[in-house]
């Protein structure tokens, strides 16, 4: 239900703050987004260059590991020692103690490859199996230990790929040999390669270590710097690589370490593109970027929390809130002002219009002109050419006030000319012979029946003053009428009434369809016999309009005539005085001018010659049910006039 204000200042206030709040809404929205759409453009390219500069980072590292074991494999030195010494002949036995040139050969190999570790300081231990169950080792461990090649977790992948290298991550117990260090636990990571002789022909595995710690060093610092950010790193298998699993927050808890890991692999958006992710262990929300190395072909995932990420725009946030509410403010109270300031003239405008009375309008006084322009000395333009208006206004609801009473006036002049038309000398000279006549025949029937017709028409137009009749009594009146004629003129006159019972109801203004009548009557009957008149009416409940038609078989209207009254009709649609009425009968023109003052627009007048003969006249209105006077539409009549 739409809210009605109770004064223009209220309406003024209600508008010019809904427009201020709207557009500044508005704006504040649409700078919201595109600060929130810039962080989050920064946040995404933050994340992805810090993946990208991991994934950097481990890729040089395992290119290290990579290209220690190439030197291991293409080393002419490693190969001949390999092939002499530890992998002999099969059914031979040699031992370092029991072959002095083995021990040479070996300790040689195991300085080698000991020479390449402490040159490029990439790994910490290497390792070469043979394929009878030997291993020599350099590096963290020095020396040289049965091993079976197959028991080992790489072997199957690593041999498959007959010389392509194969990473894994390996805890210290699962290694071949102590580590020196006195922790069995720690993880490495591995990188194995199956080893050829100058044939091509696989002789063994040449494996590199080096420990996880190390490896991820950069990744550790990371983490440690920034609380909020969360690392991941994935190899080919999506077996987590990092955090190592013995140091992860959930290591303790299986189902949290489950949901981690389906955490950090639901990653449904391309490559480099951030995307947000439900933690359910924190019950958070955690922004995700994640990038893959075309080198080792490890998945990097850079996982940061959406609060502290977005922290820098929630604080922004929460200032741009309190400056727009400030803003707000402001505006309301701006609002206030300028409705104040608009509504204040016009609120000593209405102390001056109440001020105007009945006996200013008899007048045609003034009364608030001089107060205002006293009162407003200073006023802006509008308000002068507002005071301006009111003076004219003014001037013109005295003018309105007079034609109002004037209206009451002519309808009574209305019906004293109707009493005087019907009263004329030619009138009752007619009916007296009339009745006369009878009574010389002895038509006592019809003299009572003439008499009280013409009783009841008398009554009719002489009866008080009232704003309009109803179309029943207006039709009666009509009838009788007609009967009167029917006894004077007898059979050489035919009528007929067909007016639908639901338009009996509605108010006309009295003596408005008998004058139609008598014109006919007196205009409409031609020389061919019998005279038909034709009274029908129609009623639109839609446009809650009626019609009255009335048509004659007669010689119809000569042009010239029709021309006049048509021109007469268009020119009284906006004219500002009312025309005098004609005493000579209730003509057309005083039909269609009382329909005017009844109807306004809505009047409704039409004239036309019937191309069978004859004249059709209708008149038309808007339907009116209720008992009120005549001049209830009085305001819109003087709209239609002014």
């Amino acid at each position: 239900m739409r809210y009605r204000f109770r004064t223009l200042q209220q309406s003024l206030f209600a508008y010019y703050s809904a427009v201020f709040v709207i557009f500044s809404l508005i704006v504040a929205g649409l700078l919201y987004v595109f600060l929130a759409s810039d962080t989050r453009q920064r946040s995404e390219e933050q994340q992805k260059q810090l993946g990208l500069s991991i994934v950097g980072h481990l890729d040089q590292e395992v290119v290290k590991m990579n290209n220690f074991s190439m030197n291991i494999v293409y080393s002419n030195l490693v190969k001949e020692h390999f092939s002499h010494y530890l992998a002999p002949a099969e059914g031979t036995e040699q031992t370092m103690l029991s072959d002095p040139a083995l021990y040479k050969d070996t300790t040689t190999l195991i300085d080698v490859i000991l020479a390449i570790i402490s040159s490029s300081n990439t790994a910490k231990q290497a390792n070469i199996y043979d394929v009878n169950g030997k291993m020599l080792g350099a590096g963290l461990f020095n020396g040289q230990l049965p091993v079976d090649l197959k028991q080992r977790p790489w072997y199957k992948e690593t041999w498959e790929r007959s010389g392509w290298r194969v990473i894994r991550l390996l805890q210290g117990e699962a290694l071949p040999m102590p580590t020196g260090e006195g922790k069995r636990d720690e993880p490495y990571i591995s990188l194995t390669r199956v080893y050829k002789d100058g044939n091509y022909v696989s002789q063994g595995v040449v494996e590199i270590l080096q420990r996880a710690d190390d490896l991820f060093q950069h990744l550790n610092e990371l983490q440690a710097s920034n609380q909020e950010l969360r690392i991941y790193v994935l190899d080919e298998r999506d077996v987590l690589l990092y955090p190592l699993p013995a140091a992860s927050p959930a290591a303790d808890a299986p189902t949290g370490y489950a949901e981690e890991m389906k955490l950090i692999q639901h990653r449904t958006s391309p490559p480099e593109t951030m995307q947000e992710v439900n933690d359910a262990l924190n019950d958070s929300k955690q922004m995700m970027t994640y990038m893959t190395s075309q080198e080792t072909g490890w998945t990097v995932v850079v996982m940061q929390s959406k609060h502290s990420l977005f922290a820098n725009l929630n604080r922004m946030a929460l200032i741009f809130a309190g400056a727009t509410l400030a803003t707000l403010i402001i505006i309301l109270m701006l609002s206030y002002l300028i409705s104040k300031r608009v509504t204040l003239p016009l609120h000593r405008l209405q102390r001056i219009i109440q001020k105007t009375g009945e006996n200013d309008l008899m007048s045609g006084q003034d009364s608030g002109q001089l107060l205002f322009k006293l009162e407003h000395p200073g006023s802006i333009r509008e308000m002068a050419e507002l005071n301006d208006t009111f003076i004219r206004l003014n001037q013109q609801l005295v003018q309105s006030f007079h034609d109002q009473m004037a209206i009451k006036s002519r309808e009574t002049e209305a019906r004293l000319l109707a009493l005087q038309s019907q009263m004329n000398p030619h009138f009752l000279y007619n009916n007296i012979t009339n009745i006369s006549i009878m009574a010389e025949e002895g038509m006592n029937r019809q003299i009572v029946a003439f008499c009280g017709h013409i009783a009841s028409m008398l009554r009719y137009i002489s009866a008080p003053g009232q704003s309009g009749v109803s179309l029943s009594q207006e039709l009666e009146y009509c009838e009788r009428y007609l009967e009167c004629m029917k006894i004077r003129f007898e059979d050489d006159l035919h009528y007929k009434l067909s007016i639908p019972d639901e338009m009996k109801h509605i108010r006309i203004p009295m003596l408005i369809i008998q004058p139609l009548l008598e014109n006919a009557m007196k205009y409409g009957l031609g020389d061919t016999l019998p005279w038909k008149l034709h009274i029908t009416g129609e009623l639109d409940i839609i446009q809650e309009t009626w019609q009255i038609y009335v048509e004659d078989n007669g010689p119809g209207m000569e042009p010239e005539a029709l021309e006049h009254i048509e021109l007469y009709i268009k020119k009284l649609q906006n004219v500002d005085r009312m025309p005098e009425l004609e005493i000579n009968g209730m003509g057309l023109k005083n039909i269609w001018a009382r329909l005017k003052l009844w109807y306004g627009p809505a009047a409704r007048m039409c004239i036309q010659n019937k191309a069978t003969g004859g004249v059709s006249i209708c008149i038309g209105g808007s339907i009116r049910k209720d008992q009120g006077g005549t001049y209830e539409y009085a305001e819109k009549i003087q709209n239609n006039y002014r």
